[in-house]
This record gives structure tokens, C-alpha cells and sequence, in this order.
């Protein structure tokens, strides 16, 4: 909500103030154009922006784990955050990825720090920043799902995974939710030119 206000107040902002400006003292000639209006726009969205990007407080919203999220929105979701893993912040998509580890998972990886360290690792380091990606259904039932995840990494490899989804069964607030319990290593198949 605050980014939006004050992306709101940075673009009609100079125009308000101008009006103002010129409404109070009674000014009826334009001494500023709107071309230097509209400049002075762009910069205080560039430096709201900016502002918004490096403050310590400022967390964007995560998707969180909920009963309406499918199995493949899962997937979809934790494959879109590693694409574009370092926005809105360093990390945001492994993160967002970790939000959507299965309890189950989440003991075997260990904890955060543990988790990005894998991320990054030889197996899973081609999904950060992958070009494109595709799921396709291996088995899809009422508890488990288990998908293949074709990804074209950004050095133009193509690997695919095999990755899993279970709801989850422990009493607690995820419970019923879909969350990733396993992914395999990737299979290299090959460059694409």
C-alpha cells in the first residue's frame, strides 16, 4: 500500500503542487512546462522506486502456502520466483521457493541458509535465472503429484527435473496445503542453439 502511494504522490505530485502554486499566488502565466513536470515526475519515481528497493523494512508480499493453490500453481510459482530470483530482492526466488518446501523437506534441508547454499549448488544452480520452463504431468492424485520440469537455462542448456508435490498432512496451519516434498537431480538434455 505504501509503495503505491507513493508512486501515486511521485507522479501527480509536481502537477498538484504546480496547480497549487499557482492558484495561491495568483499566477496565471505556466513559468514550468510540462515537459519539465513530467521530468521532475520520472525522478521522483525512479528515486521512490530506489527507496523502496533498498529500505531495510520495506518486505514485498511472498505468495504463502494456502489450501486454493493447486498443485501445478505450486510449481508455476516457485519456477517464476527462481527466474527472476533477485527481485524484488537478493534471494526473493530461492525464498519464495522455501516458503513452499514441504515440513518434510524442510528437515532434511535444513534451514534457510542451508537451503540457498543448495540452490546454488551444481544441481539446482541452472534454474536461477532459467530462460523458460515447462511442467508436464507425470501422476496427479488426491495427496501426491509428481511432475517433469523442463528448463532452458540461461547458457542455453536443457535440463529436466522430476519434482514433487504433497499436501500436507500435519495438524497446523499448512495442513492440506500443496508443498514441494522432493526434487530430483537434473538431467542434462542437451544445448539448443
Amino acid at each position: 500500500m505504501i509503495k503505491k502511494i507513493i508512486l501515486l504522490m511521485a507522479i501527480i505530485g509536481p502537477f498538484v503542487g504546480y496547480f497549487f502554486y499557482t492558484r495561491v499566488f495568483g499566477q496565471n502565466k505556466k513559468k514550468y512546462p510540462i515537459k519539465t513536470l513530467s521530468l521532475v515526475s520520472l525522478i521522483l519515481i525512479v528515486a521512490g522506486l530506489a527507496s523502496l528497493r533498498f529500505y531495510d523494512n520495506y518486505s514485498p508480499n511472498l505468495y504463502s502456502p494456502n489450501i486454493s493453490l493447486k498443485p501445478f500453481e505450486v510449481i508455476s510459482i516457485q519456477l517464476n520466483a527462481l527466474q527472476r530470483n533477485n527481485i524484488p530482492f537478493k534471494d526473493a526466488g530461492i525464498e519464495q521457493v522455501w516458503k513452499f518446501a514441504h515440513p518434510n523437506n524442510k528437515k532434511i534441508t535444513g534451514p534457510l541458509e542451508k537451503f540457498k547454499s543448495m540452490i546454488y549448488s551444481e544441481k539446482y544452480q541452472m534454474l536461477i535465472g532459467h530462460e523458460n520452463s515447462e511442467i508436464i504431468v507425470l501422476s496427479e492424485n488426491a495427496d501426491i503429484s509428481v511432475y517433469k520440469v523442463f528448463i532452458l537455462s540461461n547458457n542455453k542448456k536443457k535440463y529436466s527435473y522430476i519434482w514433487q508435490v504433497e499436501k500436507v498432512k500435519q495438524e497446523g496451519e499448512l495442513i492440506n496445503c500443496w508443498m514441494t516434498t522432493s526434487v530430483s537431480s537434473p538431467e542434462y538434455l542437451g544445448e539448443v542453439i
